[in-house]
């Protein structure tokens, strides 16, 4: 090798080492233009000048002559070791004399691709080198190919280091970092193998340690991943992209509530009725705390169909994009489906290659939104709670929540498990990464409120005006004496001047009252079934009927409580508890620009409904409910409080549990590690499981052939896991395998193929599928 030759290789694809630390550079300059809360979370002033130091120094164990031939392909005697251990000695080249902070670089590029623990494992004791020299090398080369003195001595080319130590000092003033480097050479006989030195490291959790170890490691991961990626470009909020707010403030005469938001510069809660634009809300309020101070921005929403829709609202808002186009830059999304949303934006090819294209481009994007590289990223909260049970890359995800803007919509949408673990998670963001948080809700207890106020500490709560409430009346409650369809075939009489809206508690009684509405003559192309059990592709075309306004009889269940902007006029819904009630409500003249309408509560449900609903809240709801006719939204609050006065025993108990043990859990997240137990715990949280119906399997099988994976999977219906062991014990289910060549190689790909029926209009029935494809299980 050529000692002068400054082309040494970083990567096997040709990206030099100089080319790489470049590539990282330019994110950790994005990094810090929009993270500046990171110096004060961790009270290092000096952080970024160290953070530059690690990326800088992260990769210089791969000029390592033997690792140098390995990315060339040529025989060597590499030895599958890890770069980063070389790379630790010309750290000691930097002029920094607390060694405190010298420490925090090595432990960084130690650590940033194998955990501590890791490293330890592969680590050989002397006396392993000692046995395996005289066993397997001696014979072949005069050293161990894992001796780190001996390699460090033979392997470096000292004429490429000094090179790349001059254009440390070059590079270093492009970024304003004012570190120097000793003029001393490393003393190379007093070198130990740093895995044995600095591998055990522990600090005390939460503090100022803590937090320096974590945020420098994440900021080194972040910067070779992404650099890795050859991403060009962090984005970032700006005013001009709140423009859209001075168009809506001159068009619209602001609530009460909407101008406090927009005043407001710190952590708030809002709580104001459905559709009395609690987004522009949250926006006006983002637009204060973002000038303020930048950060990342979390959209948190409880469905997909609403976090889908708003990612639209929103690139409209502030990109001005329409649906259909480039999927935006500055809006991320996350959640289960992203895949499929995502597809959206490209057509199917009519080759394999188009196809492979295709998913490469989806996959581009998809990595791009989890990299988090847009500002604003709409989401559930299970894709932030992630991070708390410590799963792998858990440290990247608290990097960029440090400084971040939460705006919380829907927080009443969880159980109480969930909402005591978001409430952990929020006071940990809150108090220790200075993050800003909007909670918004329609229709939460004042306990819970309460519960809300005391762990985050947030004392500006806005509330809609009393006056502006007590004008709004839209709902005239009528409870009927039955259920929902003794109903319909006793009391229903639909007029086509009008939109009627359904809402049933489970799956199978939303198709009965389809059926049973059929029955009666409807013009079956305004009639819209929507529910968990169809597949993607028969959920999308249903979303556009509805959202194109050509749906004039709505059934479903509870996902329409939250999940899609939609307007009617007339509600029948089976019972449940108050505030699911409300917002089932909230679909029915959502904007109070038509007469009153009425709302038919049966009081009768079905007899699955108590594995969905608490019994004895459902009761206390209609026992409420029977003194009311018009709801004037003032009295809902109150309505609330009526029926949820706090807790139940039961879940008391588990709130404080849940609290406890989720704090507690918190102190496995430690620097340079990975905690497989909670990951495993996290992903545990997810019931459902993806079944082929039998009757999409032959056109499954030739998607998949075509490399259309993407589009294969939307014929997926997703169950829950109890429902998947019934119908797998039963024999209703069975794996079957797909072998397919990609780039030449067989790929054995398993689909679970559930034997019941499938209608376009019913989604997934409780009936045996007589008539399929005849395929062969195993």
């Amino acid at each position: 090798m050529d000692n002068g030759n400054l082309s040494i290789l970083a990567k096997s694809d040709g990206t030099t080492l100089i080319e790489h630390i470049n590539d990282a550079l330019l994110i950790f300059k994005y990094l810090k233009e929009i993270l500046p809360t990171i110096v004060k979370i961790t009270e290092l002033k000096d952080f970024w000048d160290l953070l530059f130091c690690a990326i800088f120094f992260h990769d210089f164990g791969k000029m390592h002559v033997e690792f140098q031939k390995k990315l060339r392909g040529e025989k060597n005697y590499w030895e599958s070791q890890r770069h980063e251990i070389y790379s630790i000695p010309f750290v000691y080249k930097l002029n920094i004399k607390d060694k405190s902070k010298l420490g925090l670089i090595i432990r960084a590029i130690l650590s940033h691709h194998k955990s501590f623990e890791e490293l330890k494992k592969s680590a050989l004791t002397n006396d392993d080198l000692k046995f395996e020299f005289q066993t397997q090398w001696k014979n072949k080369i005069p050293y161990h190919p894992k001796d780190f003195l001996e390699n460090f001595k033979r392997n470096f080319p000292k004429k490429i280091i000094y090179s790349y130590l001059q254009m440390f000092n070059k590079i270093k003033r492009q970024y304003g970092v004012t570190i120097e480097l000793k003029k001393e050479k490393i003393l190379v006989d007093e070198l130990q193998n740093p895995v044995k030195v600095y591998c055990d490291f522990y600090c005390n959790y939460l503090s100022k340690e803590y937090f320096q170890n974590l945020l420098l490691w994440a900021g080194l991961k972040i910067s070779d991943h992404l650099g890795s990626a050859k991403i060009k470009r962090i984005y970032k909020l700006d005013d001009k992209d709140f423009d859209y707010l001075s168009d809506f403030t001159r068009k619209h005469s602001l609530y009460e509530h909407q101008k406090k938001s927009f005043e407001t510069k710190e952590s708030a809660i809002l709580i104001a009725p459905t559709g009395s634009g609690k987004t522009e809300s949250a926006l006006g309020w983002l637009k204060n705390v973002i000038k303020n101070r930048q950060g990342r921005v979390f959209y948190i929403l409880p469905y997909t169909a609403s976090i889908n829709a708003m990612h639209k609202r929103l690139m409209k808002y502030i990109e001005n994009i329409e649906k259909n186009k480039q999927p935006s830059s500055m809006i991320g999304i996350l959640h289960g489906n992203l895949p499929h949303y995502i597809s959206e934006y490209f057509t199917t090819g009519h080759s394999k290659n188009e196809n492979l294209q295709k998913n490469i481009k989806i996959k581009k994007i998809i990595e791009q939104y989890r990299n988090l590289i847009s500002p604003i990223i709409i989401a559930t909260p299970f894709q932030l709670l992630k991070y708390f049970f410590g799963i792998k890359g858990f440290e990247k995800g608290l990097f960029f929540l440090s400084g971040a803007k939460l705006i919380f919509d829907e927080i009443h949408a969880y159980d109480v498990q969930t909402f005591a673990q978001i409430l952990v998670m929020l006071k940990f963001l809150k108090k220790y990464l200075h993050n800003d948080i909007f909670i918004m809700t329609a229709t939460l207890p004042t306990f819970m409120i309460n519960h809300i106020k005391q762990q985050l500490e947030i004392k500006n709560v806005i509330e809609t005006d009393n006056r502006f409430l007590s004008q709004l009346k839209r709902h005239k409650i009528i409870l009927f004496d039955g259920n929902i369809i003794d109903f319909i075939e006793k009391q229903l009489n639909i007029t086509k001047s009008k939109k009627y809206i359904f809402v049933c508690n489970t799956v199978s009684r939303s198709q009965e009252v389809y059926k049973k509405l059929l029955d009666l003559d409807v013009n079956e192309s305004e009639v819209t079934l929507l529910h968990s059990r169809f597949n993607q592709y028969d959920r999308n075309l249903k979303e556009e009927k509805l959202l194109n306004d050509k749906t004039r009889i709505l059934i479903g269940t509870q996902t329409i409580e939250v999940s899609l902007d939609i307007d009617f006029d007339v509600m029948i819904t089976e019972p449940a508890p108050i505030d699911a009630l409300v917002q089932r409500f909230g679909r029915v003249n959502r904007n109070a620009k038509k007469a009153i309408s009425p709302i038919y509560v049966c009081k009768e449900g079905g007899e699955c409904d108590r594995y969905i609903y608490p019994i004895d809240r459902i009761e206390k709801t209609i026992s409420v409910l029977e003194n009311v006719s018009e709801i004037n939204e003032s009295q809902l609050q109150n309505l609330l409080d009526e029926v949820y006065p706090d807790w139940s025993e039961n879940e008391q108990k588990n709130f404080n549990n849940t609290i406890k043990l989720f704090e507690e859990s918190l102190k496995s997240l430690m620097p340079y590690s990975f905690c497989k137990e909670g990951e495993e715990r996290f992903y545990s949280k997810f019931t459902d499981v993806k079944v082929l119906p039998i009757i999409f399997y032959e056109q499954y099988k030739s998607l998949l052939e075509n490399y259309d994976f993407i589009e294969a999977d939307k014929l997926m219906v997703k169950i829950n896991r109890n429902f998947f062991f019934k119908y797998r014990d039963k024999g209703l289910i069975e794996p079957h395998q797909i072998i397919i060549e990609l780039n030449e190689k067989p790929i054995e790909h398993i689909v679970h193929v559930i034997k019941l029926k499938y209608d376009k209009n019913l989604g997934l029935l409780e009936i045996e599928e007589n008539h399929s494809p005849a395929i062969e299980m195993w």
